[in-house]
């Protein structure tokens, strides 16, 4: 039984097909479930990896080898985001001074309260300097953050919750205050929860996707650009 184990741990695809076969389980799920919010596919997803990754104790270093046929898949799916914003691209235009004071108000809206949140909890600084970057996608999280003399590991743990339960409760919460335009619940979904968001908007619609993307997009450069100089203004 160990020799078998070994042999499909080693084998060149297992991150591959561990990943899709996890994600595959997380939509089924999803879609059993009348697509309740809780059972988001990607959180499902990545929780099953995690724990398949754990109980057979593959080191990370394995896994992420295994796996780079998805990694190299990751820049065409980014690139790909940019069809929905062209077809979109009529109504950006028209609401392009509102989407930049969003952006501007909204984003350093989210930094302050988190920064508060922990401030009153007596966080230490290290752990302070790693929140801001909570809504951008990881790896640019990461590189501000280790810039900003924070927790790059900590880091990536704050965007990964904050997409999570954003992709859970954004659209459910905003279905019951009334919000029904799509450009709007896409665009906040973008602004607060990155990637998850986004993959939470495209599957209201195509005009909710391309929102999120343009919102995910420009807060992941307002955040890199601005927070650095901010921060050694204020350090």
């Amino acid at each position: 039984m160990t020799e078998y184990l070994s042999i499909v741990i080693n084998f060149p695809l297992f991150g591959v097909l561990i990943t899709v076969a996890a994600f595959y389980l997380g939509q089924r799920l999803y879609a059993r479930s009348n697509r309740h919010p809780v059972l988001q596919p990607v959180v499902i997803g990545m929780a099953a990896v995690i724990s398949t990754v754990l109980m057979l104790r593959v080191p990370y270093e394995s896994y992420y080898e295994s796996s780079y046929l998805l990694h190299a898949m990751l820049g065409p799916a980014t690139v790909a985001l940019a069809i929905p914003l062209f077809q979109h691209a009529r109504r950006i235009r028209d609401l392009l001074l509102p989407i930049i004071c969003t952006v501007l108000v909204g984003g350093a809206f989210t930094v302050g309260v988190a920064l508060l949140i922990l401030w009153m909890l007596d966080a230490n600084l290290s752990t302070m300097l790693s929140m801001p970057t909570k809504s951008i996608t990881t790896p640019i999280a990461m590189i501000v953050t280790e810039q900003l003399g924070g927790i790059p590991a900590l880091s990536a743990m704050f965007v990964l919750l904050t997409g999570a339960v954003g992709a859970m409760i954004g659209i459910p919460l905003m279905n019951r205050m009334g919000i029904k335009d799509d450009g709007v619940k896409g665009f906040t979904m973008g602004l607060t929860s990155h990637a998850l968001g986004t993959a939470r908007a495209l599957e209201e619609s195509a005009e909710c996707g391309a929102f999120s993307a343009l919102a995910m997009s420009m807060t992941g450069v307002m955040t890199a650009v601005l927070i650095p100089i901010i921060a050694a203004w204020l350090l």
